[in-house]
């Protein structure tokens, strides 16, 4: 081939358009799950659901301890994007779909769910998310309990 020629610029071009087309779906996909977010605990996962996570983690933890904790959980986290008392919004790693964790302590008990804000499947990413947090729990060293 010869250098400067016309359809080197066409041969290159999908090379350019794959990461716009790419930052488009997700900043579009962001904007449309936006309504889409919890405004409080959900009771349980919805009926068949296969994109969410619902569970209790038995430990006796007080409320401000308990969102220190899940602070420093969401440090470890690669992709989360917002941390708020009793919310948390975490990210799938390629897609950077949001999942919704939401926490409650229930004194002696908490109570959390991770559930995707979008799409009928999440391919297990919920359960494992909660697993990670159930563990980190396990192990963080609480100093108080709830009163």
């Amino acid at each position: 081939m010869v250098a400067g020629n016309d359809g080197d610029e066409l041969a290159n071009r999908p090379l350019i358009l794959a990461p716009l087309i790419y930052i488009a779906c997700l900043i579009g996909m962001n904007i449309m799950s936006m309504p889409l977010a919890p405004d409080n605990m959900p009771e349980e996962c919805p009926e068949n659901s296969r994109n969410c996570d619902h569970r209790q983690i038995m430990i006796n933890v007080s409320d401000d301890e308990l969102h220190k904790a899940m602070e420093d959980w969401v440090d470890t986290r690669i992709f989360t994007a917002s941390f708020s008392e009793g919310h948390i919004v975490d990210r799938t790693m390629f897609a950077q779909f949001p999942d919704d964790v939401t926490y409650e302590n229930n004194c002696g008990w908490i109570e959390v769910h991770s559930e995707s804000r979008i799409g009928g499947s999440d391919f297990g990413v919920n359960s494992d998310r909660l697993d990670d947090l159930e563990d980190f729990l396990e192990s963080y060293e609480f100093e108080t309990t709830c009163q």
